[in-house]
């Protein structure tokens, strides 16, 4: 490296770009990922870098399925075989609820368009407007799911350090990514334990208040851990040490990324939450959402 490059001004990478966005944003009742989809709308060359090929998505939920974590049903297929026979795709994956989530993957772009909460009808008059309208083309790809009724959808964030970070809303999870309304339930590790301290963005009942705080328990127990050797110098040392393969002290810790999920209840009659994870960013993916401290 010449002089001149070693003391040329570095631009700051597209996750600290986020930060700094974020910090001049009123945040107030949004996401961290609506943070990224607001910096991406203001700047062109950050929104190029937050940009996700479809290959992310897939690995996210590759991810998932992997560690057999609670998710929706769901199949593929393209576009145009969906038009040739709608019956047919629907008789692959029923809905027990009768509502169907769809996802259209742009092939060459990997953008998506999304129909929430649909029943078959709604599903085939969504697609055939997006085609109308020339949203979308035949080559895209259509990945349908079952769908069940959001109570709430929350995100969780663990950072590579161990630091975890929850947010909650009532009703869909939408509302966290597009930024609407208002952050129902927050809650933070501190630096050196996993304990979590919660606080609530509106009052409710003792009930309530204990169902939420339980669900979000819930939902990070289900995340898979890892094991960390301590020379790494995990900041958690006061975890349970345990040996791994090659004989080494570690600690283990839950897998660190970006997490998104709901709470549902598939039983109407019942009184317990339960988590399904819709998304997730491991790795390299989920850098840009690694906000924390």
């Amino acid at each position: 490296m010449s002089n001149l490059e070693r003391h040329r001004p570095q631009k700051p990478s597209a996750k600290k770009q986020l930060i700094d966005f974020a910090e001049d944003l009123d945040t107030s009742g949004s996401s961290i990922a609506h943070w990224s989809v607001r910096a991406a709308k203001s700047d062109t060359e950050l929104s190029e870098k937050l940009k996700e090929p479809a290959a992310i998505k897939e690995g996210g939920l590759n991810f998932l399925k992997k560690h057999d974590l609670p998710r929706y049903r769901k199949v593929s297929t393209s576009l145009e075989e969906f038009i040739k026979d709608p019956s047919s795709i629907f008789t692959r994956l029923s809905s027990p609820t009768g509502y169907y989530y769809s996802s259209i993957v742009a092939q060459e772009t990997g953008e998506r368009i999304f129909g929430l909460e649909q029943n078959k009808e709604e599903v085939e008059k969504f697609i055939l407007e997006k085609l109308a309208n020339q949203e979308i083309s035949l080559n895209s790809e259509l990945i349908l799911s079952e769908y069940w009724h959001n109570y709430y959808g929350g995100n969780l964030l663990i950072a590579e350090g161990g630091k975890i970070l929850v947010e909650l809303v009532e009703g869909k999870h939408a509302k966290l990514v597009k930024g609407e309304g208002q952050i129902l339930m927050h809650a933070e590790s501190s630096e050196f334990t996993e304990i979590l301290n919660f606080e609530e963005g509106e009052k409710m009942d003792d009930e309530l208040r204990i169902k939420l705080r339980q669900a979000v328990v819930d939902a990070l127990n289900l995340i898979p851990k890892e094991l960390v050797p301590i020379s790494d110098k995990p900041s958690r040392r006061f975890k349970e040490i345990v040996l791994n393969e090659a004989g080494e002290a570690c600690v283990a810790l839950p897998c660190p990324g970006y997490f998104e999920f709901i709470l549902t209840k598939k039983d109407e009659g019942s009184d317990n939450l339960e988590v399904i994870f819709i998304d997730a960013r491991t790795g390299a993916a989920a850098d840009k959402y690694q906000l924390l401290p």
